[in-house]
């Protein structure tokens, strides 16, 4: 069984995969709306640089979002209320990035060739 510490480490992984997963999600919106120009510029700085390691960043992306998605469904009545609130937003702004970019990177890749 695991220890007290164990549980901590895991916990503190999936809230990073989290947070990770938040801004990079935000960048990806920022790119998007200010398409390059502005506040935007970084954003799309960034992306280009992630646009280099598509796949990857994108097998990192499925795997969290469905880490801290089974995440949430197991520890559901885990979190206290407040927190649970702000952890549910933020997985759902995650799975809807996530399907957001697969039609806009992969299904929109498949009519262009």
């Amino acid at each position: 069984m695991k220890g007290a510490e164990d549980k901590g480490q895991d916990q503190w992984l999936l809230d990073v995969s989290l947070v990770i997963l938040v801004i990079y999600n935000g960048l990806f919106l920022l790119d998007v709306i200010f398409n390059g120009e502005g506040l935007g510029r970084w954003a799309a700085t960034f992306m280009a640089f992630i646009d280099a390691r598509r796949g990857w960043v994108t097998l990192f992306e499925v795997i969290a979002a469905l880490s801290v998605f089974v995440d949430l469904i197991v520890r559901f009545d885990a979190y206290e209320n407040r927190r649970r609130n702000a952890r549910v937003t933020a997985i759902a702004i995650c799975m809807a990035g996530l399907v957001f970019k697969a039609f806009t990177f992969y299904l929109n890749s498949a009519y262009l060739e």
